[in-house]
């Protein structure tokens, strides 16, 4: 198989161990909190029974309108469509599925986050999620709150370092964090043109690609708070597992990694851990798709 460029539409990794490990069961209801494009909930729904439910969350009015579409047939089945896309934020998936599942008797019997950027941030780039492309420094998910462009201008250069270096990994964090404090005493940072420019100005040729996307990544996790969001919603899904229910999530990050492996390991009295270490992609599915190096997979699977 080709390998897939670096700019080919998302595919959804290590799709066949995350529908494993979910370990769907007749009558379930499941969750996908993180839609994109809908790759995972397409496999999800092609082994759910008749009788299976699937709720898919996203944030994004562009991957809604896009499922919309892909799962045109399903969701023209009304009430008995096995589907129900939500248009929200995967950290408000408690509340709704109170609302709509544990209300009428019935539990969670599995969820899966992929907390990768779908392809839908990427494509529509005016929000400047990406280096390649020119846009304004925002990387909100929702229209509210403070911007990359905020977080640049305001943060002192000690904040910046620490966003670069916990949510990066980035080893000359301090060094572009006292950059930016120079360069916007003389303009503010507004483009992603302008971020882009100053780490051409301050690393190697051959090591700026790694350090763009690390510094993109680290400060739309800040933007996002998306550390504490994925902490409080996996607290909050705990309770609404079904017995044997589990909750398989897929990160790119070592900070969210280690987010999961905390609360998996802090509630073992409620949680058994099914993967003591990390699943990692398989070097063909790396080769195939460059996205998969990062990956870590966990499960977990609530107690009877």
């Amino acid at each position: 198989m080709a390998r897939l460029d670096v700019e080919t539409y998302h595919i959804p990794v290590m799709l066949r161990e995350c529908i494993s490990h979910l370990a769907m069961v007749p009558h379930g209801v499941y969750v996908d909190g993180t839609l994109g494009g809908g790759g995972h909930t397409a496999a999800m729904l092609s082994v759910a029974a008749e009788d299976a439910r699937i709720y898919a969350f996203d944030a994004d009015e562009k991957a809604i309108e896009h499922c919309q579409s892909r799962f045109a047939e399903e969701l023209s089945r009304g009430d008995a469509s096995r589907l129900v896309l939500v248009h929200a934020n995967f950290d408000t998936m408690a509340d709704v599925l109170k609302e709509r599942v544990i209300s009428c008797g019935q539990a969670v019997n599995g969820i899966l986050l992929d907390l990768g950027v779908s392809s839908f941030q990427f494509d529509h780039h005016h929000r400047g999620f990406s280096f390649r492309h020119m846009a304004p420094l925002d990387m909100r998910f929702m229209p509210e709150g403070e911007t990359a462009a905020d977080i640049l201008n305001t943060r002192t250069e000690p904040e910046l370092a620490q966003i670069f270096r916990d949510f990066g990994d980035e080893p000359q964090a301090w060094r572009l964090a006292k950059a930016i404090g120079q360069r916007r005493q003389l303009a503010r940072f507004a483009t992603t043109a302008d971020l882009r420019d100053l780490v051409i100005q301050q690393i190697p040729p051959q090591h700026q690609p790694k350090t763009m996307a690390r510094l993109f990544q680290s400060l739309r996790i800040a933007v996002n708070r998306e550390l504490d969001r994925l902490e409080s919603t996996l607290l909050s899904m705990i309770p609404i597992l079904a017995p044997h229910g589990r909750v398989v999530v897929m990160s790119y990050h070592s900070g969210e990694d280690r987010v999961v492996k905390n609360v998996f390991r802090s509630h073992g009295d409620t949680l058994t851990t099914i993967t003591k270490k990390a699943i990692e992609a398989s070097p063909e599915e790396v080769y195939e798709n460059p996205r998969a190096r990062s990956a870590r997979l966990r499960v977990a699977e609530r107690r009877p």
